[in-house]
């Protein structure tokens, strides 16, 4: 049943009717509408009757993401790797671009530079033949303390040290900015921002 009307009140006729059939034995199911004038996550009937069962979706144009600041004051948004996730505190620390120029499998045989105490940004190609945990994971080994993929989406990471993907022009950012200046500090925060969803 999708008959959202104004005026979100549990005794209207539609949610009286609603649970009239409920209590007949036969499961009613409402599309939870947004009384969104009443404020934020406000649900409109019938499906704020007590016997349906309400079900939605979220067309939202912005998402909670966590972020990195550049050297400049830029935020830089990533999504954690799955196995150890993102940063647990906020940190500051160089990066390390392991190949400014890379093609393919950049970092599948570890690490090009020393990385100790640092993070580690390696580029993501399609004609890659290993994946971020092997990455990420060699990077730990050699010291790392952290690990960014550009040019992908979500990763798998790390089990041990943060992990993180960015958008391609987002690495490209980043290693500008090393490029300049290796000593830069980039700050990895666990907060989150809104930050607007690209259509895809």
């Amino acid at each position: 049943m999708s008959v959202g009307s104004m005026g979100s009140y549990a005794e209207r006729s539609d949610a009286v009717a609603v649970k009239r059939v409920s209590k007949a034995g036969v499961y009613v199911v409402c599309s939870m509408g947004n009384d969104g004038r009443k404020g934020l996550q406000t649900g409109a009937n019938p499906a704020i009757a007590k016997d349906a069962i309400a079900v939605g979706s979220v067309d939202n144009s912005y998402e909670a993401q966590l972020y990195l600041i550049t050297p400049n004051g830029e935020k830089i948004f990533y999504i954690p790797g799955i196995a150890y996730g993102g940063w647990r505190s906020t940190i500051c620390s160089t990066i390390v671009v392991n190949d400014p120029q890379a093609t393919s499998n950049d970092g599948c045989s570890g690490p090009s530079k020393p990385v100790e105490d640092a993070v580690v940004l390696y580029a993501v190609s399609r004609a890659d033949t290993c994946n971020s945990t092997v990455r990420c994971n060699k990077a730990a080994e050699h010291g790392a303390i952290g690990c960014l993929l550009y040019n992908i989406d979500s990763i798998i990471g790390s089990s041990v040290i943060p992990s993180g993907s960015i958008s391609l022009e987002d690495g490209q950012s980043i290693i500008k900015i090393v490029t300049e200046n290796s000593s830069a500090i980039f700050t990895f925060t666990n907060m989150l921002e809104f930050n607007p969803m690209v259509s895809k």
